[in-house]
């Protein structure tokens, strides 16, 4: 099974200023996202945008078959 992740410009800087354990936690969540699909707590936005609360952020994605596009990290 392969996978692609894409991040947004955005996304990545702020993943880069999170703690370890929130990189972490969101790393985790992100290869959960590709490899077992949409979890049932993901909210569905407009415009196929998902989001996902990962401990104390929330993400906001995309997802198509096995891709995930990361668009935002925010404080939940």
């Amino acid at each position: 099974m392969s996978f692609h992740i894409e991040w947004e410009r955005l996304a990545a800087q702020a993943y880069d200023m999170l703690d370890d354990q929130a990189q972490a936690n969101i790393a985790r969540a992100i290869v959960r996202l590709a490899r077992q699909g949409i979890p049932d707590d993901a909210e569905p936005g407009q415009d196929g945008l998902w989001t996902l609360q990962v401990g104390r952020h929330i993400i906001v994605f995309t997802e198509h078959d096995l891709d995930v596009y990361l668009v935002a990290i925010e404080p939940a």
